[in-house]
């Protein structure tokens, strides 16, 4: 276990105990969460970059299958277990569990499946814990195969290892619209360049600092390639080990436990304050919250009568216009592929992914922010009320910025629940879904959006392209894309993404309601509690006060010894 996990694990179990009958609301679930997350690091690349052959020499094991053609059709999470097997996940999160030697047949039945656990006796998977390196289908992998593996992973990793062979010289276009991805993901990516070993040392300098210029250019001076050869495991190995996991770690949940600290340190104040005021004043701040409450309803309600014209149908046409000057601006490219139409998918796929992804989580964030800025206009009046029990005189700006944090946040936590893999039962949440990560919420409709939109995009893009298989001329294939498949694109999107928008975006609107109702409601607790409380005799009230003032020291202590140390 981590170091920084078991800070963060000792940190709850201290607090979970001071606040034992305590009336203060604490979130249990991040204790469990902490205990066993995983950090979650695909390795992807083009089918022959050599990316299970690096992971077989990280490994020291010929386990997963290589060629010529792709192996590799479902991703592949590699984990250490005293007893290798094989688990294949569904769609509805059971398992099927397999033989290790059933890894070189799964493919054929690659439709029934999202993604596979490859349990290993490898000392080099158990040293590298927590991080859980993943095998990726290749680029050249079926559509739908690559598409499902790229949009299961790319919301729940916390790193990548990209791989690009020296044979290719450069940073393919398409390999630049995946790291690209990458950071609209907020997920940032260590390069290697494989198989360094097939040229001399001087062609390799020159490859290596080309892409090195490439990186520096599209996405700043840190990024830097590494050169992978003969001791590919070794080198895969340093390169993991520099990620630095206890950071990774960290970072996932700091923010979150800090956040959790402030907002106890809050509610035991607003507990101090209503034991020194009078019934009548704590009685009237209870029905400001509960005022508070039915603006919030109303406000909802309001925002909701307006979803379509004012949101959904900006974020549409704005989907649109990029979608369509993505796929101009990559005209050439695109036309370079007219004797290859599973290249030529595949490319489409990925330009219309990456522009949508980029524009739907802008959008989704301005959007995010008006919804909770409207619902919040109403909260002013609440703030007198809130101010008399010198709490603050900004109470709802304050609210407002809480429910934003818990929209936006970056501490993306990742749970696998890799200790009740082996009990189906358990290792599913109340949906039935395995749980990774609880999203950000901007994040999380983004990926709700593109997923099911990139799942049309397959069924309705060969639809499209097999009608100019005949046209073997570039320039009349460049038009017949310009003129015909980029037009059949936008309209396909035009008449299904609508209904894909509306559901997130009420599911956003959902969100951010129950959000407030939530902060509000916690308060409104401390408050109907501790009314009551100040009803008793003054000897037992002054012993109650000095008792939460007490707990808010240790609460704070406690906070700055596991916290900001």
């Amino acid at each position: 276990m981590l170091v920084s996990q078991k800070k963060f694990a000792t940190y709850l179990k201290k607090m979970q105990e001071l606040l034992n009958d305590q009336e203060f609301i604490f979130d249990q679930t991040l204790l469990p969460k902490v205990m066993e997350t995983e950090l979650v690091v695909p390795v992807i690349g083009a089918f022959s970059a050599g990316k299970s052959s690096l992971l077989n020499a990280l490994i020291n094991n010929e386990v997963l299958p290589v060629g010529i053609a792709p192996e590799t059709e479902l991703a592949t999470e590699l984990r250490y277990s005293s007893e290798p097997y094989l688990l294949a996940i569904r769609p509805d999160g059971s398992q099927e569990r397999l033989e290790v030697e059933a890894l070189s047949s799964i493919n054929r039945r690659s439709n029934e499946f999202t993604h596979l656990r490859l349990y290993l006796n490898s000392e080099a998977l158990r040293g590298i814990a927590p991080l859980v390196l993943v095998d990726m289908p290749g680029f050249g992998s079926s559509l739908e195969n690559h598409n499902k593996a790229i949009s299961y992973y790319l919301p729940r990793a916390v790193h990548f290892v990209v791989l690009t062979s020296i044979e290719d010289g450069n940073i393919t276009q398409s390999m630049l619209r995946k790291l690209d991805e990458l950071k609209t993901y907020n997920t940032d990516f260590t390069f290697l360049l494989s198989k360094c070993n097939l040229r001399a040392a001087d062609q390799v300098d020159e490859v290596l600092a080309y892409i090195n210029d490439q990186l520096s250019v599209y996405f700043g001076q840190h990024h830097t390639a590494v050169a992978v050869g003969n001791r590919g495991g070794d080198e895969l190995a340093q390169a993991l080990m520099s990620l630095q996991p206890e950071v990774m770690f960290s970072n996932l949940f700091i923010d979150a436990l800090k956040d959790q600290n402030f907002d106890l340190q809050a509610q035991i104040n607003l507990a101090l304050s209503m034991l020194k005021k009078d019934k009548a004043a704590s009685e009237e701040t209870a029905r400001s919250l509960e005022h508070a409450l039915t603006k919030i309803v109303e406000q909802r309600k309001d925002v909701e009568s307006d979803l379509k014209e004012r949101y959904s149908d900006k974020i549409l046409d704005k989907c649109l216009r990029n979608v369509d000057k993505a796929l101009n601006d990559s005209l050439e490219e695109l036309a370079s592929l007219s004797k290859n139409q599973h290249a030529l998918s595949g490319t489409i796929s990925d330009i219309i992914r990456n522009s949508l992804a980029c524009t739907i989580k802008s959008e989704l964030q301005d959007v995010s922010d008006s919804m909770v800025d409207r619902i919040a206009s109403d909260l002013i009046t609440t703030s007198n009320h809130m101010s008399e029990l010198d709490i603050n005189n900004n109470w709802s700006e304050e609210l407002t910025a809480k429910v934003k944090f818990s929209l936006e946040r970056t501490t993306e936590m990742l749970s696998d629940w890799s200790k009740r893999l082996n009990d189906s039962s358990e290792s599913k949440n109340g949906d039935g879904k395995v749980l990774y990560r609880t999203l950000s919420t901007v994040l999380a409709v983004t990926t709700t959006v593109v997923n099911p939109i990139l799942e049309l995009v397959i069924i309705f893009l060969p639809e499209i392209l097999k009608m100019f298989n005949s046209v073997n001329e570039r320039e009349k294939f460049r038009q017949k894309l310009a003129g015909d498949v980029f037009p059949g694109i936008k309209a396909e999107l035009r008449g299904k993404m609508p209904a894909v928008i509306d559901e997130q975006l009420n599911a956003l609107l959902k969100k951010i309601s129950e959000g407030f109702e939530e902060q509000i409601n916690k308060q409104k607790h401390i408050i109907d509690t501790f009314n009551q409380r100040n009803q008793l005799q003054e000897a037992l009230l002054s012993e109650k006060t000095i008792e939460l003032e007490h707990l808010a020291d240790a609460v704070k202590s406690i906070a700055n010894e596991y916290l900001y140390k």
